[in-house]
């Protein structure tokens, strides 16, 4: 989500086939829609001013998410705002136990070893559990599918598609087309008739 100024130049409203009533605004960007009821009045009563709004972008489309207010107002808070200093951190950053060097690895193994008694064995597996447990997570990639989503759902049924079939067209996980479904249904851009089933607004 982006913020911007944004020039409202004329609305129109419109209703989705499920029934659901949203604004579309001519901006000197483009059109874009707004389903936020509240912010759909704040933008009509600034028709020919330039405000300040929360934009959301989903490949070609661009969705009003929130009006902020008026954006010369913004601009004049902004300028008056005294600029604070940012101070440097004291907080000393913690290596993770796996990046230690071999030598202090090897001294914690002589401390357990002299201070509680243990075994050389017993040392070695303490210290490797610790490499294993500090090790820093892989993050799982997942795919954002929204693109191809819109796509398929344009030349697909009225009626809406099921996401078990968009995990086998798109040849992608649950996981992806779950996430990328959620980013769809957020952004007004398409909705669920029924469970597990989406269509594209329009």
């Amino acid at each position: 989500m982006t913020k911007q100024n944004l020039e409202i130049l004329e609305f129109e409203d419109k209703k989705t086939k499920a029934g659901k009533r949203y604004t579309r605004f001519k901006t000197d960007q483009g059109w874009m829609s707004c389903f936020d009821s509240k912010s759909i009045e704040s933008l009509k009563e600034n028709e020919g001013q330039t405000v300040s709004v929360d934009i959301m972008e989903s490949g070609d489309f661009k969705n009003i998410k929130k009006f902020l207010g008026d954006a010369s107002d913004e601009e004049e808070s902004e300028d008056n705002e005294p600029v604070k200093e940012k101070k440097a951190s004291n907080v000393p950053v913690m290596n993770k136990f796996d990046s230690f060097p071999v030598s202090m690895k090897v001294s914690y193994a002589k401390d357990l070893i002299c201070q509680k008694g243990m075994t050389t064995e017993e040392a070695v597996k303490i210290v490797k559990d610790l490499e294993e447990a500090f090790k820093p997570e892989v993050p799982k990639v997942i795919r954002n599918f929204r693109k191809e989503i819109v796509k398929y759902l344009q030349r697909s049924d009225e009626k809406g598609v099921m996401e078990a079939d968009l995990i086998v067209a798109l040849k992608a996980t649950k996981e992806e087309i779950d996430a990328s479904v959620k980013m769809l249904l957020e952004e007004g851009i398409c909705y669920e008739p029924s469970p597990e089933k989406i269509r594209f607004l329009g």
